[in-house]
């Protein structure tokens, strides 16, 4: 696994770095969206990411706030709460086994289901925001979604989204 890719300190690829192959999952089901909570937490906590009030804080936001977004090819969620509640900063990404049901950002009456769900844990409100936009729009490329879908390796998952996110120089 090409490591320079993951943990680089390069300012171009700035925004891998908060990817790292613990935080990557593949193939996992969740009964619903609290259950997922409530296991993403107890990873996060175990290694230093988040804070004890971490769950309650995530579970509550997205409950106000849903985070589904309906992009194509497959919906995406986004879940992320106030940073006063992370330690070090993080995206976790976990591919489904099957489609979880997820309140569509902006008109919670409305339920997506998603394939991918990458939480966010920033410890400041503005630094996330290109790192933000390239995955949404990465996440948004059909080739690349596919290609993501088909991957049975985590490293190799990892390695080919931070790979795209780096190729990106533009956005």
């Amino acid at each position: 696994m090409r490591t320079d890719i993951i943990y680089s300190s390069d300012k171009n690829a700035q925004e891998c770095e908060y990817f790292l192959p613990q935080l990557t999952f593949l193939d996992k089901y969740y009964d619903n969206a609290t259950d997922y909570f409530s296991s993403i937490f107890f990873i996060l906590k175990e290694l230093g990411f988040v804070r004890s009030s971490f769950l309650e804080a995530i579970v509550s936001r997205e409950k106000a706030y849903p985070t589904g977004l309906p992009t194509l090819p497959v919906a995406i969620a986004l879940p992320h709460t106030d940073p006063r509640h992370v330690i070090r900063p993080f995206i976790s990404i976990t591919r489904l086994s099957r489609p979880l049901a997820w309140n569509e950002m902006g008109n919670d009456n409305n339920t997506l289901y998603v394939h991918f769900i990458v939480l966010l844990g920033f410890i400041d409100h503005d630094s996330h925001l290109k790192s933000l936009q390239k995955l949404m729009d990465c996440l948004a490329d059909e080739e690349v979604v596919q290609t993501l879908r088909d991957i049975k390796n985590r490293d190799t998952f990892l390695n080919t989204l931070t790979s795209r996110l780096q190729s990106d120089k533009d956005l």
